[in-house]
């Protein structure tokens, strides 16, 4: 059993290594490309420019049901302290061991949000886990070099080399010149 492991699958969602209390309804995964988006002078709409893409979100519906195991605010109460386990420290990174996520290239996410909901009609809350990829740092650095170099690549052009200049031509020597003529001495 691992410590920072999220699975989920047939009706059961495990964080940390601890069942959450709840019915598993739903799971959404959601990429998309980040924009920099800048307004035209005089002309209406915006230009926008593609950088990349942004960490997937990842949600998570459980439905919290009265039952012989506890009442649905207790089960939130239960979710909401692994939610909040250390309120000094930053927030845990999670392994996904599930197949949507792999699919969709997502191997660690942090637990970014916890959304509640309830009507007055049942005895029924439904819970939101929210996550958010997470790459760090030194990964997406490597992905935007590897990107840069694969799209120089298609384009048929070579990186640019810096190249160190090239030596001065010799000087042509002037034995007429007194200015030479001291150099020559001084040296000698």
């Amino acid at each position: 059993m691992q410590n920072n492991l999220l699975t989920w699958a047939d009706g059961e969602v495990k964080l940390g290594g601890e069942l959450l209390p709840g019915i598993f309804l739903d799971q959404s995964v959601r990429g998309s490309v980040r924009f920099d988006q800048s307004e035209k002078d005089a002309q209406s709409g915006k230009h926008k420019v593609p950088l990349g893409y942004q960490d997937a979100d990842i949600s998570i519906t459980l439905e919290l049901v009265c039952d012989e195991s506890g009442d649905c605010y207790s089960k939130l109460t239960q979710i909401n302290k692994v939610f909040r386990a250390d309120q000094k420290a930053n927030p845990q990174v999670y392994s996904v061991g599930n197949r949507h996520c792999q699919a969709r290239g997502i191997r660690n996410v942090v637990f970014s949000g916890l959304d509640s909901f309830e009507s007055s009609e049942e005895d029924v809350i439904t819970a939101i886990l929210s996550f958010v990829e997470h790459l760090p740092p030194v990964i997406r650095r490597e992905k935007q070099v590897t990107a840069a170099k694969s799209a120089a690549a298609k384009a048929g052009t070579a990186p640019a080399v810096k190249a160190t200049p090239a030596p001065a031509p010799a000087v042509v020597s002037d034995p007429d010149s007194p200015f030479m003529a001291g150099f020559q001495a001084g040296s000698q």
